[in-house]
């Protein structure tokens, strides 16, 4: 029998591996289609969930704080969640399955080479804007990184997707000729998750005027490092 944490780890997955394999559904997540009312008002709940997380952190999204937020019952979200451990889990579930929609699907329709990396950057940096506190795994990050549990074993895995997906990108753009061929792939991912983190933190904090040119400039030296040349 699986056990509870290793159906997380599965679950975490699903989004990124979804994504890859479902290039032609990228006009709004797939997981939208054919949902029932009940699917829909739970989707309308983790959506404000996500975004309360991403302001106020995912340890601070409890069902009663929620229950308030979207003017339901807090019996009715329990029914819905049954732990705030379950809720949170659902929340970056939910966050998943949004990234793989809006940052990683539209991205592998881009041939493979440094194109295929630039939109997958243009489309992290949208994505974090798109949430009034940044993107949410970099905060719930922040708030898990010492604390051992089934939440943090999710996010775990869904990080290590996202590495995963950057070091085949990198790949990629060595078949496709843009890399040179000796180049370290898991190196590569290092650096364009740290470019990106950077950002998030200029963006986010630091209210940099100038983060456009430097986010850009960044990132031609990072594609230039590992051979690319426009």
């Amino acid at each position: 029998m699986d056990t509870p944490a290793a159906a997380n780890e599965i679950r975490a997955g699903r989004a990124v591996r979804c994504a890859e394999n479902n290039l032609t559904k990228i006009e709004r997540p797939f997981y939208f289609e054919g949902m029932t009312k009940g699917e829909d008002t739970k989707t309308m709940i983790l959506s404000t969930g996500l975004e309360m997380a991403s302001q106020l952190g995912l340890e601070n999204v409890t069902i009663g704080e929620l229950a308030k937020a979207t003017g339901m019952s807090k019996s009715g979200l329990f029914a819905h969640f049954a732990s705030k451990e379950n809720l949170q889990i659902q929340i970056l579930d939910h966050a998943g399955r949004l990234f793989a929609a809006q940052v990683i699907q539209p991205a592998l329709l881009v041939p493979a080479g440094a194109g295929r990396i630039l939109a997958l950057f243009d489309n992290w940096i949208a994505w974090s804007a798109g949430l009034k506190g940044g993107c949410i795994f970099v905060t719930a990050s922040s708030d898990f990184k010492d604390r051992p549990g089934n939440v943090r074993a999710f996010l775990l895995k869904q990080q290590q997707d996202w590495l995963a997906c950057l070091r085949r990108v990198a790949e990629s753009a060595v078949k496709a000729g843009d890399f040179r061929p000796d180049i370290d792939a898991a190196q590569f991912a290092f650096e364009m998750y740290s470019l990106l983190l950077g950002v998030h933190l200029y963006d986010k904090l630091l209210n940099s005027a100038d983060i456009d040119a430097r986010q850009r400039a960044g990132l031609e030296k990072l594609l230039g490092n590992y051979g690319y040349r426009p």
